[in-house]
């Protein structure tokens, strides 16, 4: 089964180093969705500063590897 690392930015890098394993890209997709609905559950401070929050999966540890998706969340001023 492949093994998919879930990084997150608020402002600064967190980056994982033991993956997940799942079994399809799909469903790391949607794990990903998930997560990061609770992640700004509590608004995290870059996103009420106006900077953008991201979450983004890949196939190797520590950001390394191919960049599978992004999911993009930010509050910007209109």
């Amino acid at each position: 089964m492949p093994r998919y690392f879930f990084h997150v930015h608020d402002g600064t890098d967190w980056l994982d180093a033991e993956g997940t394993e799942l079994p399809s890209v799909e469903t790391a997709r949607e794990e990903a969705i998930r997560a990061l609905g609770g992640m700004i559950r509590d608004i995290p401070p870059a996103i009420s500063k106006g900077e953008q929050f991201q979450l983004w999966v890949t196939d190797q540890p520590r950001g390394e590897g191919s960049k599978l998706f992004v999911l993009t969340v930010a509050a910007e001023s209109g």
